[in-house]
């Protein structure tokens, strides 16, 4: 399927902005899903743990998008820095558990966890685009 440039320009000016909405999504489910899961009935507990987890999907599926519609250079970007981020999480999440086991530290909020797995992958996938573009 070949587009023209002004084609290929909307459709990736409407996937940024896709971007920053479930960005923002992203941001606040988590606030909405607290506010709900407070209200102490189990019908608003199971809605606040389905708008906490919802509320990353859009995200996930922007970004599957981006990898998707990508060349093979931005393919293997993102592939190595989710490799990268995911290796740094898990390294990240065992250091925690140890250091809790170890009564180092008090218990750590999961929800302080994963946003730092957010900014892991980001840092992992600049990084990984400084490597390659440097390399070329």
């Amino acid at each position: 399927m070949v587009m023209d440039i002004n084609q290929q320009f909307r459709r990736n000016v409407r996937v940024f902005y896709a971007w920053i909405g479930s960005t923002l999504l992203l941001g606040v489910g988590p606030f909405v899903a607290f506010q709900l899961i407070e209200r102490e009935t189990t019908a608003s507990k199971v809605a606040g743990v389905v708008v906490g987890v919802g509320s990353m999907l859009p995200w996930i599926a922007v970004v599957v998008t981006i990898v998707r519609r990508g060349d093979e250079f931005v393919r293997r970007m993102h592939l190595i820095a989710i490799a990268i981020a995911a290796a740094a999480s898990l390294l990240m999440l065992v250091t925690v558990d140890w250091l809790q086991r170890a009564r180092f530290i008090e218990s750590v909020d999961l929800v302080v966890i994963w946003p730092a797995c957010l900014v892991l992958w980001l840092i992992a996938l600049v990084g990984t685009k400084h490597y390659y573009e440097r390399e070329r």
